[in-house]
């Protein structure tokens, strides 16, 4: 039996598995994760609690904020963005980003991001806990609480700005 010689060059590891990726139709998924790792360091801290990078699909980039003011002021910012993720992807992989509503805090988050007061009395958090306890879907009670809490804040807030206001 023969012996091949092998004396060729070596040669990248990333260069031999690329083409077998693409064949299979990965690369575009490792593209995808590189691009939603790279969100967090092109926006900063602050911008990473009230989004989150959500899929990569020929070159647009779709994120999830908190609220609709949260597109509406990432939509102005949008092409400086999208400059700084292909700034440090090192190449323009970039070409578009849709903002649309869906993201949530994370609770240790949120205490963080919202240092302001809560208005809130004793008498409507045993109120809004005897109302979503009374709910029989866990993840629909927790939202029921949230909603009601950010309303009755809302609320009392206006008014409590009403008061000074006079």
């Amino acid at each position: 039996m023969r012996r091949k010689n092998f004396k060729s060059i070596p040669r990248h590891l990333g260069d031999i598995l690329l083409p077998i990726l693409k064949k299979r139709g990965l690369a575009s998924k490792i593209e995808e994760n590189h691009i939603l790792k790279l969100w967090p360091k092109a926006i900063g801290d602050k911008l990473n609690l009230q989004t989150k990078a959500d899929a990569f699909r020929n070159g647009t980039l779709f994120v999830k904020t908190t609220s609709s003011i949260w597109v509406q002021q990432l939509h102005f910012i949008k092409e400086e963005i999208i400059d700084k993720v292909n700034e440090i992807a090192g190449k323009k992989i970039l070409k578009d980003i849709r903002f649309s509503v869906g993201h949530t805090l994370l609770a240790e988050n949120k205490e963080e991001y919202f240092e302001e007061k809560s208005f809130l009395k004793e008498r409507d958090k045993r109120m809004i806990d005897n109302c979503a306890n009374s709910l029989a879907d866990k993840e629909l009670a927790n939202i029921f609480q949230k909603v009601m809490q950010g309303e009755i804040n809302r609320r009392r807030r206006l008014e409590a700005q009403k008061a000074r206001g006079r």
